[in-house]
């Protein structure tokens, strides 16, 4: 029998440190998170996350946007 007691994602009342990824769980959007001075990652589920640590939501988005350059007609 497995033990899903161990405390994981904000219940361990550590601080973000960054995202590492997201995956889509069933629908559902999910970012690997990163803990400040651990090596401990969880998955956590964004509306969570976008709450509790905004600025880092953004930082790993703004770090993936990639922009196209409109085609300048002559």
């Amino acid at each position: 029998m497995k033990d899903d007691s161990r405390v994981q994602g904000f219940k361990r009342e550590l601080e973000a440190d960054k995202i590492l990824g997201s995956a889509d769980d069933n629908g559902k959007l999910m970012y690997l998170m990163q803990w400040k001075g651990t090596d401990a990652v969880d998955m956590v589920s964004a509306s969570e996350a976008n709450a509790k640590c905004p600025q880092i939501v953004i930082r790993f988005y703004e770090e993936r946007i990639t922009w196209k350059r409109a085609k300048v007609k002559s």
